[in-house]
């Protein structure tokens, strides 16, 4: 469902606002929370992690959580036409949900400080409820999951956003969780509970250009968040007048025509169409170009990335300790947008691509999607790599966010909006496609259709 009718201009309102009498100084409550607790993260060689067994494939004793699997990917998109690699597999559906309700009429989200042992900044601001499955049944013998039942069938309360939507297409294979967003009546008590706190969507904003405060799970039920059509009456902005942000603005809340909206999908069913993509499920003894013993699993080469594994400790956390694989990339990830004018509306060039683990094999994402570990060369280099050394009066937004911590260790991604000149030119191949922030809102909305790399990126421009 799309927020034109659910809460569009109340988000818009909540957008606006940089401060709450409920939570005065997000930073500082983060940080507070981060020194309440103490955490430890170690590495540790695969086969010392206990209750996991490494052979054809790694996984845990009781068959739950996930596994490490191999992949064989034949494809005819992109320089590399078939390789091997390994893959994470978690068939299960979770819940990345966010609480929101309003106190003296604008909307406050409720956002828990949570750590994640793969994160750069250990204790990140996350949705209210970020559950796998086998979390929240609680199979590891921890702690209930808290806040659960507001986005459970027959207990949940208004539904402003809900759809599932595609997570890492290159580390996953075929993962999906539930994003929502519910509100809660005013006149409601929601208990608030040691580590959560009610935040505006403006002071959400803050922390995600500061990067590393607002983590992947949140950053993608962020992004289903629209400010509807645009209307007559342009809202206070709190003493922000920076004209970008103004424009921004305007490519959200420019209204989209339903012959614009069925082009680009018939556009986009044809990029989906037009390649072809083969991946099958193997041994990870049999992955060409990879070691795999009892220390790690990693290429031969020292490039894409490697899955090792970690013992953590976290007073925090529903379980205190535990012991888990994680995989860890390469350093340089940046996800890139280049931005144009076109009749003074800001339009955003995406391109479709192809990823071994979507479920529907091609979506939209970022302009570039540049990752150093995966390249041989500058032969193997994305079309309009150039545009990451932007001349500096172009850049608008250059900051860094972490990704899933709690699969992924040090997975930091630079995420980086380039607006050129009016009077420059680019040469767009043609899997690329501009478009305003309300169309590709409009996009998120459908489902798998945009990645989560090019939906990290529209919650860092609300």
């Amino acid at each position: 469902m799309h927020p034109e009718v659910n809460g569009a201009d109340d988000f818009l309102r909540s957008a606006v606002d940089w401060e709450s009498p409920l939570t005065p100084d997000a930073g500082v409550f983060l940080k507070q929370r981060e020194e309440s607790a103490s955490y430890e993260v170690q590495r540790i060689p695969l086969a010392d992690l206990p209750n996991w067994h490494l052979g054809d494939r790694l996984n845990r004793a009781d068959g739950k959580f996930f596994t490490v699997e191999g992949l064989r990917v034949h494809t005819d998109f992109g320089p590399v036409r078939q390789w091997s690699q390994p893959i994470i597999v978690q068939p299960e559906v979770g819940i990345l949900g966010i609480i929101v309700k309003r106190f003296n009429g604008v909307l406050h989200f409720l956002m828990q400080a949570k750590m994640e042992p793969g994160n750069t900044a250990f204790v990140q601001y996350a949705a209210t409820v970020q559950a796998t499955q086998s979390n929240y049944k609680r199979v590891h013998g921890g702690r209930a999951t808290p806040y659960l039942e507001y986005f459970l069938e027959g207990t949940r309360r208004r539904v402003l956003f809900d759809q599932l939507l595609s997570e890492h297409g290159y580390w996953y294979l075929y993962k999906r969780n539930r994003n929502m967003i519910v509100e809660v009546p005013e006149d409601e008590d929601v208990p608030v509970e040691e580590d959560f706190t009610w935040l505006t969507l403006g002071q959400l904003r803050r922390q995600l250009l500061l990067g590393n405060r607002v983590n992947m799970n949140a950053r993608t039920v962020l992004s289903g968040i629209a400010y509807g059509t645009a209307r007559e009456e342009r809202p206070s902005y709190a003493g922000q007048t920076d004209a970008f942000h103004a424009d921004l603005l305007t490519s959200h809340r420019t209204p989209v025509r339903a012959a614009d909206l069925a082009t680009t999908l018939t556009w986009l069913f044809d990029q989906k169409a037009a390649y072809s993509l083969d991946v099958r499920r193997t041994s990870l003894r049999e992955m060409d170009e990879w070691i795999v013993d009892d220390d790690s699993i990693r290429h031969r080469d020292g490039r894409i990335f490697d899955i090792l594994g970690f013992s953590v400790r976290a007073t925090s956390r529903e379980v205190g300790t535990w012991w888990q694989p994680m995989l860890e990339p390469r350093p340089g990830n940046t996800v890139a947008l280049i931005c144009r004018r076109r009749a003074g509306v800001l339009e955003f060039l995406l391109q479709a691509t192809v990823q071994p683990g979507l479920t529907d094999r091609l979506e939209l994402g970022p302009t570039v999607q540049f990752s150093p570990g995966y390249h041989r060369g500058p032969q193997d280099f994305p079309p309009l790599t150039a545009y990451l050394d932007a001349p500096a009066p172009w850049v608008r937004l250059d900051t860094v966010q972490s990704e899933d911590g709690g699969r992924f260790s040090r997975a930091d991604t630079r995420h980086l909006v380039v607006e050129v000149p009016e009077d420059h030119e680019i040469d767009v191949p043609d899997n690329y496609r501009w478009m305003t922030l309300g169309l590709l809102s409009r996009l998120i909305h459908f489902g798998y259709h945009v990645n989560v790399e090019a939906r990290s990126l529209a919650a860092c421009l609300l």
